[in-house]
């Protein structure tokens, strides 16, 4: 009998003293687990939407971030995609800057 899947469902968000979060049930994927994360992902029946604080936030937030020499984006509200059932389920630092991942169960149509 295959083991029951425990899905992953919408949590506080309370993110650290630099302003990053992750979801307590997000399993913990290394550099290079692609793979692994998309299968999850998929198993997990999962949408998810990627925002860059570049792209997201206003130009000023956005400046303040990348003039600083401190991996800090507190202040960076990431907004979150239209429509219902978005959680988050992490906002950390890349090479390219803070990202944060908006979830959902996928909608059948």
């Amino acid at each position: 009998m295959p083991e029951e899947i425990k899905l992953i469902q919408p949590a506080p968000v309370v993110r650290d003293e630099y302003g990053m979060f992750q979801h307590p049930d997000l399993p913990d994927f290394d550099e290079g687990d692609g793979e692994k994360c998309k299968a999850w992902v998929a198993q997990q029946g999962l949408q998810l939407v990627m925002l860059h604080l570049e792209t997201d936030a206003p130009e000023e937030i956005a400046d303040r971030y990348f003039a600083s020499d401190e991996p800090h984006c507190g202040y960076w509200e990431p907004s979150k995609p239209e429509g219902d059932g978005w959680f988050c389920l992490a906002i950390h630092d890349t090479d390219d800057g803070p990202v944060c991942w908006w979830a959902r169960r996928e909608v059948k149509p």
